[in-house]
């Protein structure tokens, strides 16, 4: 398995819709770390996304990373996430993260965070 950089986040966020974003920047603006993966290959899409989230990524000191053509294969933990792996659609390499919350927002519904309230 390779790491991204970074290898430890706060929040993992997928999907591409509003929910997703508003938790990425909500996330940030407290000074959180947050890894946001996108499923979407569409350059159209990755590029829209990556322009909303841009002025909070231009002040965040870092703490925003952005995966595109990637998708969260497994979440583990014992009481709560504390890591998440990611395969990169393209090269089916493998990324682990450990992380505190995971908000998986790929569907019709957005649940709740998963874990711990971050």
């Amino acid at each position: 398995m390779r790491s991204i950089q970074p290898r430890t986040v706060d929040l993992v966020v997928t999907g591409d819709d509003r929910a997703p974003l508003a938790a990425a920047f909500d996330a940030v603006q407290r000074g959180r770390r947050v890894l946001v993966v996108l499923r979407s290959g569409d350059a159209r899409a990755v590029q829209r996304y990556r322009r909303r989230l841009r002025p909070v990524a231009n002040a965040d000191g870092g703490r925003l990373t952005v995966m595109t053509n990637a998708e969260v294969v497994c979440v583990d933990g014992v009481d709560g996430v504390e890591a998440v792996v990611i395969r990169h659609s393209r090269t089916g390499h493998l990324y682990a993260v450990n992380a505190s919350a995971f908000l998986s927002c790929d569907g019709s519904t957005c649940p709740a965070h998963a874990g711990r309230r971050v």
